[in-house]
């Protein structure tokens, strides 16, 4: 399904291939069944803003959005099980579930990470790609909320991940309780952070349950993919 490929594109790290075939990636979601007009135009005109925006500016903002707030992680056990044990079994599981429908993931990737999750979907049928967003919905309902409370254009990613498994948006509890959250990204929150975890020099250990950065795990794209199926 190109439509998940192009929002694994648009959800992964920025950077001048993203803003090279920009126009790709507004045609897939021109002609991408299951989305509403609202959310297909939210999508081209976050393609749009990210093509034609300074791309220092745009790869700052990313940063901010999904490196420095633990609850806009997008890695999904986090959300789950933090940085407990349990996240490191839950990432073998889903590996080996990868690897039996033939993706390779390297070693410096991370399972959860949802651009490759996406990139795991879309090779397969409509039901089963229904099924694994089912069981991540409430995930997908928590960031897709939290984004729209920052009045965030990578909102519409999460939306349309959620129409695409016949789900909706967080309910009003759901809503109530975003409203209520206390931001973790504010200067303070970030120096709290800071103060809690110890300081380590040197190359840090590749494990499961370490450190990330959604900077260093590109997901591949075949753009020429992507070209003829819009062409």
């Amino acid at each position: 399904m190109m439509i998940l490929k192009a929002i694994a594109v648009l959800m992964d790290y920025p950077g001048e291939e993203l803003q090279q075939h920009g126009q790709e990636l507004a045609a897939v979601i021109q002609e991408a069944p299951g989305l509403d007009a609202d959310t297909r135009r939210g999508l081209v005109g976050l393609v749009e803003r990210l093509r034609t925006d300074d791309l220092l500016d745009v790869q700052a903002e990313y940063v901010g959005l999904f490196d420095r707030s633990r609850s806009l992680s997008l890695h999904l056990f986090e959300h789950v099980h933090g940085e407990s044990r349990d996240r490191g079994q839950a990432m073998v599981n889903l590996l080996n579930i990868y690897r039996e429908h033939g993706l390779d993931v390297s070693a410096n990737e991370l399972p959860d990470y949802v651009p490759l999750f996406l990139e795991f979907c879309s090779r397969l049928s409509e039901e089963e790609i229904q099924g694994w967003l089912e069981e991540m919905g409430h995930l997908l309902q928590l960031l897709q909320g939290r984004l729209e409370e920052r009045d965030s254009d990578y909102q519409w990613l999460f939306k349309a991940l959620l129409e695409l498994g016949g789900m909706e948006t967080a309910g009003e509890q759901l809503q109530r309780q975003l409203r209520e959250e206390e931001r973790d990204d504010t200067p303070e929150a970030l120096d709290e952070v800071w103060a809690e975890e110890p300081v380590t020099f040197g190359p840090t250990s590749g494990g499961c349950g370490g450190a990330k950065t959604n900077q260093g795990q590109a997901v591949p794209v075949d753009w020429s993919a992507l070209k003829r199926n819009t062409a």
